[in-house]
């Protein structure tokens, strides 16, 4: 269910698209300022070349996405939310799993604003299904027993 979903690859491909248009931006400013200095025109045009250049989504399909990414990493059945979102991150993760194809996620966040949280999915149109335990296999300093984390299962739908 998880694993080889197009919407979270794509993502992640126009991710690594941006990282290396970061670093080749990096390495122009550079040779800019290797070959033309600090006060001239073309470094003026790469700053605002580089102000321009925004990350290609926002922080809510960001957590969305390593969400998913670390459910595949620890061998779970449905995707785990274990961050807290911010107020203004809450629609773009909902959005993104909804994009994904998804129809649940585990909320086993335990930080003392989690009922922000709640509520949040909820105003985004999710409905709480109730109290549940998922299975996480994590490896850290070798192969780990799989463990039970409490959370609650919510619909997207």
């Amino acid at each position: 269910m998880l694993t080889n979903n197009t919407y979270f690859e794509n993502l992640k491909r126009i991710g690594h698209e941006y990282e290396a248009a970061r670093v080749e931006r990096q390495a122009r400013k550079q040779q800019i300022i290797d070959t033309l200095g600090w006060d001239s025109e073309e470094l003026k045009a790469w700053y605002a070349e580089d102000q321009a250049a925004k990350f290609p989504f926002e922080q809510g399909a960001c957590k969305a996405y390593r969400a998913w990414a670390n459910s595949i990493s620890r061998k779970e059945a449905e995707l785990e939310m274990d961050d807290f979102l911010w107020e203004k991150e809450v629609r773009d993760f909902v959005e993104a799993l909804r994009s994904a194809g998804l129809d649940t996620f585990v909320y086993t966040n335990q930080s003392t604003a989690v009922m922000e949280n709640l509520h949040a999915f909820a105003a985004e149109g999710c409905t709480m299904m109730g109290l549940c335990t998922i299975t996480r296999q994590e490896t850290r300093w070798g192969e780990e027993e799989p463990y039970e984390v409490q959370g609650i299962r919510f619909s997207l739908n």
